[in-house]
């Protein structure tokens, strides 16, 4: 499916309109672009038809374009101060950026947040704490996040939030004091803080079970092994509604959701590998999404994803570098459709409610793995390993891996483990999480199986067991990232 090129908004002639309408006023109004446009030697009157749009408007992307011009130039009529906020990028694929973001941005992201608040956690029917503990620094998570949510409370819903941000021990005291207040917790983060926090809670003394607590994760995809491993710890038994992924980023605010829908169909995918190998092209289960056409418009490009939309620095055909595509309801489940039914109505998932939003599946974003010969392994692949049931009650799950070279420059595969809060190693716990990445590598990745039998040892990880929160792999700031450059 890589070398197919869809449009979303495909049979939506509104949405393809609405895409050219915005070409229109971007190449008139944004100075940068108009610039761009003379530069690539495309007329913006020429630009009729949708199909014009798509054969002559060149991708746009931040080293083609964002890069090249003086921020106010980005925004429109050149205008900065357009915007009020501006937000950083967390520089996981080079250089952090500074993005700025418009009222009219935050009011777009309540709204996109309403669909889950509401048709998905019934926040507007049950008294609830959020808990934000997404970075409240110059990262775009917290502060939208926290915007987000005061519109949505200030249209009257029984909503308080509070930001203990990256501070674990803040937001663990409020949950104690405050939980019981509310008829449910909202824990919002990156998804191996909360996996943390879930931890140190329970060793804090929080009873879970006593609560009624959803997660609400963004800033990386996680896997459905992942999904029913955090939530058994929190004594939840519905994946569908309980754990909700946002698909975000720091350039456009939020992309897509997870909705009960989507979840579904992935885990449907994830028990048949077969199927999923053959119709998304990748051994991994890719992330599936849901949109609001009104507000993106998404095309398939090459195997990447494009977007236009209005946003603090309008965006028209803006390559995200994010891998994936974008696919109707009736392309996305005809090959499980003999599943869905059973399983939408044994897990009482509407089908009908949600399947009217156009789906995109993401296989991650290029340099967000790392290569021993010439082999990809994935973060995915690692992650599935550390919550293997042998070696989950030591490690927290917060890895870094990359690949490095001896002096004679033959390549090795380094994976930096992170040990639970005063756990004590003996030589047995190092051959046995070998042994489980190894094992989870066989399994879920077909070229390093492959790899593994042509080369054998030279293939086999070098792992090393890390003492919780080293500042040297575990960085407290931001987003983790799990992928580090070579030394």
């Amino acid at each position: 499916m890589g070398n197919q090129r869809w449009s979303l908004n495909r049979g939506d002639p509104s949405g393809e309109k609405r895409a050219l309408d915005l070409f229109h006023t971007v190449a008139r109004r944004v100075p940068a672009y108009k610039d761009f446009l003379e530069k690539n030697n495309v007329q913006e009157k020429k630009i009729r038809t949708y199909n014009d749009f798509a054969k002559y408007v060149p991708l746009i992307d931040k080293e083609n374009y964002i890069t090249q011009y003086p921020l106010a130039d980005l925004c429109l009529d050149g205008d900065l101060f357009s915007n009020r906020i501006i937000s950083v990028s967390s520089g996981s694929t080079g250089e952090p950026f500074y993005w700025p973001r418009g009222l009219a941005q935050d009011l777009e992201g309540a709204d996109m947040h309403t669909a889950i608040f509401d048709h998905i956690f019934e926040m507007n029917q049950k008294g609830t704490l959020m808990v934000n503990c997404f970075s409240m620094g110059a990262w775009i998570a917290g502060s939208f996040t926290t915007s987000s949510t005061l519109t949505y409370i200030d249209k009257g819903n029984p909503v308080n939030i509070i930001t203990p941000g990256l501070d674990k021990n803040e937001a663990i005291n409020a949950i104690k004091r405050l939980a019981p207040s509310y008829d449910q917790v909202i824990l919002v983060g990156y998804p191996p803080f909360i996996k943390d926090i879930i931890d140190e809670g329970t060793r804090s003394g929080i009873k879970w079970n006593k609560l009624k607590t959803r997660l609400m994760t963004a800033g990386e995809a996680f896997s459905e092994e992942w999904r029913d491993y955090v939530l058994r710890l929190i004594h939840s038994s519905d994946p569908y509604r309980d754990a909700i992924s946002v698909y975000g980023s720091a350039d456009a605010g939020m992309l897509g959701y997870e909705t009960p829908l989507s979840i579904l169909v992935r885990r449907i995918y994830n028990q048949r590998p077969k199927t999923r190998a053959d119709f998304f092209g990748t051994t991994l289960t890719p992330s599936i999404v849901q949109y609001d056409p009104r507000r993106r418009f998404f095309e398939e490009v090459d195997g990447e994803l494009v977007f236009t939309a209005m946003s603090g620095i309008p965006f028209v055909r803006y390559n995200i570098k994010d891998s994936g595509g974008a696919l109707s309801f009736s392309e996305l489940v005809e090959p499980i459709e003999d599943r869905l039914e059973i399983m939408a109505n044994r897990y009482g998932v509407d089908v009908a409610k949600w399947r009217r939003q156009p789906f995109l599946y993401l296989k991650g974003r290029k340099g967000f793995s790392v290569t021993i010969y010439a082999v990809n392994v994935y973060p995915e692949n690692i992650k599935a390993a550390l919550i293997d049931k042998r070696v989950q009650r030591w490690l927290t799950g917060r890895f870094t891996m990359a690949t490095q070279n001896y002096s004679d420059m033959d390549q090795f595969f380094e994976v930096n483990v992170e040990l639970t809060r005063d756990f004590i190693v003996k030589e047995q716990h190092q051959g046995l999480v070998e042994e489980v990445i190894l094992q989870k590598l066989l399994k879920f990745n077909a070229e390093f199986r492959k790899l593994y039998g042509a080369i054998g040892t030279k293939a086999l990880p070098h792992v090393h067991l890390i003492k919780f929160e080293d500042p040297e792999y575990f960085s407290q700031g931001g987003k983790h990232k799990w992928v580090k450059k070579e030394r």
